[in-house]
């Protein structure tokens, strides 16, 4: 049942900020985490086993950290671990609601049902990139870490600290693109980790693709937000680089307009358990 818009704005922020905090509370402190934190703690953990088999030249010299960070974060973090941990949170918004049998006290409230789109889908965001921003944060403090006063002093200059903010907000643009792909994705397949699967495909075959093309994945974006410029390989096709502001303006453009699909299509849900 959808709700009335009597009270209109002031009604639906309150009603998106507490289903924002009530999904925020699942998808940090519930069993349905876990998988995030294990992925989270990869990068973690490579930075460790790193520290440890690090030789002293390698400790005594810095500069190649930096690019080091820049791969890592751009094949590794990005590609795999943000992309799975927001396939694992934003799908599970919906569909996991439905396999758990509990969506319909959601749709039986006097909630408008695009309130409860973008009310779940916000908590979402929040979630998943306080983890994964907090993952980056401490993987790339650990990278610098093993290189002693020199390592922290160029991770604490000017340019370090708005290395670490650029890597922080590339992680929320990601965070917030992927996870209105997979709550579409939620909505719309009984298995959403098959479009999952095909839309990875694609994001790794960008480098490879004609510019025309690049302009439909989402790592095309966000690899114009990394501020160290990482090569893609021999075969990769160049193409125009994208302004920042640019890039921004269409991950943002991205995120809205699929979540908007994504309220469209909860306008007409209905869920009979027994098809699940």
């Amino acid at each position: 049942m959808t709700g009335g818009n009597s009270h209109g704005w002031p009604l639906w922020r309150r009603q998106i900020t507490v289903l924002a905090v009530q999904e925020i509370g699942r998808s940090v402190f519930s069993r349905r985490a876990l998988p995030v934190y294990l992925l989270a703690a990869m990068p973690i953990a490579l930075a460790l086993l790193r520290s440890i088999f690090m030789s002293e030249s390698e400790r005594a010299h810095p500069t190649h950290t930096t690019t080091e960070f820049a791969q890592v974060f751009h094949f590794f973090l990005l590609r795999f671990i943000v992309f799975f941990s927001a396939a694992v949170l934003f799908v599970k918004l919906f569909r996991g609601e439905i396999l758990e049998r509990s969506l319909h006290y959601h749709l039986l409230a006097p909630v408008r049902r695009e309130v409860l789109a973008v009310g779940k889908y916000l908590g979402g965001v929040v979630a998943s990139a306080s983890i994964l921003g907090a993952t980056v944060v401490v993987t790339i403090v650990l990278f610098y870490l093993p290189h002693g006063r020199a390592g922290l002093s160029a991770l604490t200059s000017a340019s370090g600290l708005a290395e670490v903010a650029a890597y922080v907000a590339t992680t929320v643009l990601a965070c917030a693109a992927y996870g209105s792909l997979f709550l579409l994705a939620g909505l719309f397949f009984k298995n959403p980790m098959v479009p999952a699967v095909l839309f990875l495909g694609w994001e790794v075959l960008t480098p490879f693709l004609p510019g025309f093309l690049k302009v439909l994945s989402v790592v095309h974006y966000l690899g114009s937000l990394e501020p160290v410029p990482i090569s893609q390989g021999p075969f990769a096709l160049l193409a125009q680089p994208i302004p920042e502001w640019l890039a921004v303006a269409a991950l943002v453009a991205i995120s809205g307009g699929l979540l908007a699909i994504g309220a469209w299509k909860t306008r007409g849900l209905e869920v009979t358990y027994s098809a699940e």
